[in-house]
């Protein structure tokens, strides 16, 4: 058939070299052809390479090109190098001219600079797919020409233009999660004993020197270690002298050699501890299998790019880190150590899997078959007809369960087990059964056209088949911070970001804007009193309010149109790893922020935050007594708090707060803002603010009166002293005593000191023990941290949280104000709390 008139998509797919390479790009393929199987692909790759063999044996087309890699160490032979580039790039355009591609994907190797520089030069739209955390050279040159650019880590915009980067992943081989088996099947069907410990050791091919030197050079301690077996990827290259050598010494009966682990899904599966190169696409591979991973970077790469890759890791405490030269000494009496600590194991896997990007082929698919013209069954909003819900039962599903059913949408779904909100959304309209069984998804949602799928990232592909019918599928699936950041593409996305004060400032947002004549949709992360809702729906209004999440980097899905930043104060350290890592992420939020809209900052970021906007994106700052938005007048009497708003869009005087908390003053100048910013007149927002109830659990009080009792959801240091410092100006000279439900072990560790600070501001501190919410224990962590820092006097004590109530019951008589704070479980005592305290 003539090209000119053949209207399939045509995909050139450029690279290889190494597996780390050769592999995403088959992945990619496979996808490709998963969504849209008359797509027609056609490799390039460098002659004598891995490729040249592995990608017709994947079932797909491939040309050499005459290229190789200069020579850093006998730079006279670089004079033929730059002959056989000119070479390649010739029959490059040559191979472009006649396939006629509608896009050309680079994925990192020598075929891809010319297939891609010539791509560009033609006219033929690009993508690249940088897999490490550090760029090379090649593609930084190809970022200028490129249309996106797919990249495995935060911060590639130090790299790369950020309006072309997508936090895609790196993809792994479809075996690896499709195949998955039982640990102790896999150990027996690898003729191990699943009843011991089992050390993975890959080395690759011709980078496994220093990995088989380290074990060669502890074979006493590997005999030794009898109730741990090794098995032992020597690599082919290295297999028959390695297997000489082991031949001379007495037999080691717990270690394995092999050259070459054919079924790696199942030696993934039987492994304990894994030890590896850095390789980003191995490093892929060990984050969505979650495994625990002693990292050595082999020096010999470009850039030092393993060396980042696995600090990258070791950072977020998601894996251990060896340089190579320390490997021979260091690497084996360090494993034999680590797969004995359970608790350093368990960490470790779920810090990596925390990491983990399940989706990145199909992601990628997208985008490439996007820039070849042609829809991808990723559904736009408004033909959106059915949605199907994998893990239906949580919190922040079912706001968008209710969504879409207002909409006029089918909805279905699964989830585990039923529950109380389940049985309020299948009452309201959603079809939802317990049991994974693809029999029971029903009929009009498997359509993918008109059908979305949205997941929880606790659920994993491996362990729901409906997931991995819909992915294979070629089904539009997405988290549901995607789909919150869909819905920012399709409308006006006002946005609240920071450590903390985001779920108050959107809520007031969300209940001002809810006032104007269109009124406002809204996903909240807590309860409005107004509403009894975390929801708000208005299919007349081009607004969506969003509470934007910084947790697992959930904000980056979103595109704000306006967007305030509260606070960026250190938190989830578990994640980011470091604080320069945290605050990073804020910057990367910023950039997303849609040129005509408007960023409102927190005044006290001013000198040390640094947003990274887009042309046409506006800056201002607010505060309580400074900045472009801020309040003025304040007035704190017989219960009441007003203000005056001193703004650049018009002044409001006489501001009354219906929560009349001095904390929500500066929240409420947020709020008035970004709805000032968005339309909203001064009596929208006067009546708005007058009428605001609250959210649960945000300063939420239970009794006024002669003995005040309140909750708050205060788990962060400067929470905390924000609690404090306005419980003392709405109490002045009152005894104000707290009970503090410390929340993660993680989080108690980072900030004991801290905590101990801000909590010396009450009179007098009870403290539970930690509420451990995803964690498991850390060793010397517990609430006594706190407590041993603390003013003297001020803590009373450490109290089980099942004996809060009595401990209410036995100081009730002196108790003036009490609030019980934590994000934890401490709020199912409050209303016995209550009780206790209203009987006479």
């Amino acid at each position: 058939m003539d090209k000119e008139n053949d209207k399939r998509p045509r995909i050139i797919i450029s690279g290889g070299g190494t597996g780390g390479h050769i592999f995403p790009a088959v992945s990619i393929a496979l996808a490709v052809k998963s969504l849209c199987p008359e797509a027609e692909i056609l490799f390039v790759g460098a002659e004598g390479r891995m490729e040249m063999q592995r990608v017709p044996a994947a079932g797909f087309e491939i040309k050499g090109l005459p290229i190789c890699g200069f020579d850093r160490k006998n730079p006279l032979k670089n004079i033929s190098v730059l002959f056989k580039i000119m070479h390649s790039q010739r029959m490059a355009r040559r191979i472009i001219r006649e396939f006629k591609p509608m896009v050309a994907v680079g994925v990192g190797g020598y075929a891809s600079g010319p297939t891609l520089r010539m791509a560009g030069r033609m006219g033929v739209p690009t993508l690249l797919q940088e897999q490490n955390s550090y760029a090379g050279v090649t593609n930084k040159i190809l970022a200028k020409k490129a249309r996106r650019i797919c990249v495995a880590y935060d911060g590639m915009e130090r790299f790369f233009p950020a309006d072309k980067i997508l936090l895609t992943g790196n993809p792994v081989r479809p075996s690896l999660t499709e195949n998955m088996t039982d640990r102790d099947q896999a150990a027996r069907s690898m003729g191990l004993d699943p009843a011991k410990r089992i050390i993975l050791i890959i080395g690759g091919s011709l980078g496994a020197r220093s990995l088989n030197e380290s074990v060669m050079g502890n074979l006493e301690l590997i005999r030794m270690s009898d109730d741990i077996q090794f098995v032992w990827q020597t690599g082919k290259y290295y297999f028959d002298e390695m297997k000489k050598r082991l031949s001379g010494t007495v037999p080691v009966r717990n270690l394995f050699p092999t050259d070459f682990v054919q079924d790696m899904d199942v030696a993934y599966a039987a492994a304990d501890l894994v030890i590896s190169r850095a390789g980003a696409g191995t490093i892929s591979e060990l984050c969505l299998l979650g495994k625990a991973v002693i990292l050595v970077p082999s020096p010999n790469v470009a850039e030092d790019h393993q060396t980042r890759n696995a600090m990258a890791l070791a950072d977020k405490n998601a894996a251990v880190h060896i340089a190579d030269a320390d490997a021979g000494k260091e690497l084996i009496p360090a494993a034999v150590d680590l797969v004995k600590d359970k608790d350093r194991l368990k960490s470790l896997r779920e810090n990596i899997l925390k990491l983990g990007i399940d989706d990145s082929a199909v992601t990628i698919a997208r985008e490439v078959l996007d820039l070849a013209g042609f829809k991808t069954g990723k559904v736009d909003l408004q033909d959106i007809k059915s949605v199907y819900f994998i893990g239906a039962g949580g919190i922040g599903m079912s706001a968008l369960e209710r969504y879409f059913l207002s909409r006029g949408c089918a909805v279905a779904g699964y989830d585990r087990t039923p529950t109380e909100l389940t049985s309020e959304l299948m009452t309201e309209g959603a079809l939802i059964h317990f049991e994974d069984n693809l029999n029971l998804i029903p009929e009009g949602f498997k359509e993918r056209e008109k059908t979305l799928v949205v997941y929880t990232p606790a659920i994993k592909p491996s362990d729901n088949r409906e997931l991995r019918w819909f992915r294979s599928n070629g089904f539009d699936v997405q988290k549901r911070a995607q789909v919150l950041g869909t819905l920012t593409r399709s409308l006006d996305g006002l946005c609240v970001a920071g450590t903390h004060g985001k779920t108050t400032t959107s809520a007031m947002t969300a209940h001002i804007m809810h006032g104007m004549p269109d009124g406002c949709n809204a996903f909240l992360g807590g309860i409005l009193k107004n509403y009894n809702s975390n929801l708000l729906t208005s299919p007349a209004s081009r607004y969506v309010v969003i509470e934007a999440d910084e947790y697992d980097r959930s904000f980056h899905h979103l595109r704000p149109l306006r967007s305030v930043i509260t606070a960026i104060d250190a938190d989830h350290l578990d994640i980011y790893g470091t604080y320069g890592n945290y605050v990073e992420s804020f910057r990367k939020y910023t950039s997303l922020i849609k040129p005509g809209g408007a960023l409102v900052l927190n005044s006290s970021l001013e000198e040390t935050f640094k947003p990274d906007l887009q042309d046409g994106v506006s800056l201002y700052t607010y505060g309580v007594e400074k900045g472009d938005f801020h309040a003025s007048g304040i007035k704190i009497k017989d219960g009441e708090l007003r203000f005056d708003l001193i703004s650049p869009l018009g002044c409001i005087s006489d501001i009354e707060l219906g929560v009349p908390v001095p904390v929500n003053v500066e929240n409420a100048v947020a709020a008035i803002a970004l709805a000032q910013l968005s339309g909203a007149e001064d009596k929208v927002i006067r009546e708005a603010m007058k009428s605001f109830r609250g959210c649960d659990r945000r300063f939420d009080f239970r009794l006024k009166g002669e003995k005040v009792f309140l909750t708050d959801y205060a788990h962060h240091p400067a929470e905390l002293r924000q609690c404090a410092l306005s419980l003392r100006k709405l109490y002045d000279g009152r005894r104000i005593t707290a009970i503090f439900q410390p929340h993660l072990y993680s989080r108690t560790r980072d900030f004991y000191n801290e905590f101990a600070e801000s909590l010396s501001l009450f009179d007098e501190v009870w403290l539970t023990e930690i509420y451990p919410a995803r964690e498991e224990p850390l060793p010397g962590v517990s609430s006594s941290l706190i407590a041993d820092n603390m003013k003297p006097g001020v803590c009373k004590g450490i109290v089980a949280k099942d004996r809060v109530e009595e401990l209410v019951r036995s100081m009730k008589d002196d108790i003036q104000v009490l609030v019980t704070v934590g994000a934890g479980d401490l709020e199912d005592y409050a209303d016995r709390i209550t009780a206790i305290l209203e009987t006479k």
